[in-house]
């Protein structure tokens, strides 16, 4: 995009790093506004493939508007879409998961979005520059629409939960009604397993104050929050620092994120303690760990391998201890969304509102990547690095305290499905 907006949209140089900023915020405040909206549009809908395929649409139009553009506008306009589609997909994604997924196994399930979702963010830009390097600009687009084709099929090959019940239901009844042996009760025995699946009818609610009302998801929506203003405060202001203090160049500086984005790959085991611990444990783990672990890197201050291998090492415990969190937090919202329906049967209506709770962690993800910049770059700018870092400690360390009102689980011994009451009660 920066070698973009100099060739064909005529920004000055010395403007590059504003316009580029302002199109990545307008990407993240198209999302932040669209989450609810689609959110609660996911719910009411009868199936989630219809809202899964038409972010799908939103993704291919900007795409089109990126290949095509000449003005600051117009890719303005495409990184809004951009936005919108991404919210789409995240949310109604996160709703097929949990629709489909036993809820013993969720946050694994979760650990391995997460893990797909950083290999994406990672391996986009390194592939484009690779492909823009070497075919050129075109190049960059031909392989970005051959992979929304191949995501066309693969979302129209997903058989949601509630289809596949109503194909087995319509299947099933005549050969169990003219079976010999018990045909016709065997046939009611299936029908009332599968009517534990959710059939929706037009019945919906929207949500989102009620959701709001719910002190675990406030708490949980905060953990997200700070998460990412961690994550998007050294977005804008890493590079900056190892250029200054290692005097690297634009590779070296890119590379450094490496570190940090690699323990992504363990989300799916850190989705599995969450299943097995409970929420409350791990989320203040990962906070109460993360706040010693930012400060420390006001150590690294020469330029030396060894001051090198601190800072990767430091920035490897950084994006651990968030990768930690994540499926915790995410699986505790759904558990929070499970306890109100169950104290109140029917407060979300006949199709329920997952989407509406994972519209609201999509808001607060992108709410947090809009206002870290802002902060880290702020606060560097003016005060040092150290100081950025020790202010994102402590905020960790605060955010920490409210974990321990999250849910637990139940010994193996008990209702393995059930949940402990939360360590502090409000």
């Amino acid at each position: 995009m920066p070698t973009t907006l100099v060739s064909r949209a005529g920004v000055q140089f010395k403007d590059l790093e504003y316009w580029n900023s302002a199109l990545l915020i307008s990407m993240a405040a198209s999302a932040l506004v669209c989450s609810p909206v689609f959110g609660y549009l996911v719910d009411l809908s009868g199936t989630r493939q219809g809202p899964y395929l038409f972010g799908l649409i939103l993704l291919s139009a900007s795409m089109a508007i990126f290949t095509v553009a000449h003005s600051v506008l117009w890719y303005t306009i495409a990184r809004a879409l951009q936005g919108a589609a991404t919210a789409m997909v995240t949310v109604t994604g996160l709703a097929i998961v949990t629709d489909s997924v036993d809820k013993r196994n969720l946050g694994q399930m979760i650990g391995y979005i997460g893990t797909a979702m950083t290999l994406g963010f990672v391996s986009g830009p390194l592939l484009g520059g690779i492909v823009f390097k070497t075919g050129g600009f075109y190049a960059v687009f031909g392989m970005a629409f051959g992979i929304l084709t191949l995501d066309f099929f693969l979302r129209l090959a997903v058989v949601e939960k509630q289809v596949a019940a109503r194909w087995l239901n319509e299947t099933e009844r005549p050969l169990m009604a003219g079976s010999p042996v018990g045909g016709q009760a065997h046939y009611e025995t299936e029908l009332s397993r599968n009517a534990t699946v959710k059939h929706p009818t037009s019945k919906g609610t929207f949500a989102l104050f009620k959701l709001l009302g719910q002190p675990r998801i406030l708490i949980s929506l905060w953990a997200v929050i700070v998460s990412n203003i961690i994550v998007s405060a050294f977005d804008a202001t890493l590079t900056i620092f190892v250029q200054k203090l290692f005097h690297w160049e634009v590779l070296g500086a890119g590379l450094i994120f490496l570190p940090g984005a690699s323990a992504a790959v363990l989300q799916p085991f850190f989705g599995y303690l969450s299943d097995r611990l409970g929420s409350r444990i791990i989320a203040f783990t990962s906070f109460a760990l993360l706040s010693p672990t930012l400060i420390c890197l006001r150590f690294v201050n020469q330029d030396t391998t060894l001051h090198i291998a601190i800072l990767c090492l430091i920035l490897a415990s950084v994006g651990m201890c968030v990768d930690l969190s994540e499926p915790a937090i995410m699986v505790e919202i759904q558990r929070a969304l499970d306890d109100m329906e169950a104290n109140e049967p029917g407060v979300f209506g006949d199709k329920g509102a997952i989407a509406q709770a994972f519209s609201l962690q999509s808001m607060a993800h992108f709410g947090g990547l809009a206002i870290g910049p802002m902060v880290g770059g702020f606060v560097s700018f003016h005060f040092g690095w150290n100081v950025m870092t020790l202010v994102l400690g402590l905020l960790a360390l605060v955010t920490a305290v409210p974990m321990l009102w999250l849910s637990s689980v139940v010994e193996e011994g008990r209702n393995r499905d059930a949940e402990r009451q939360p360590l502090l009660t409000t």
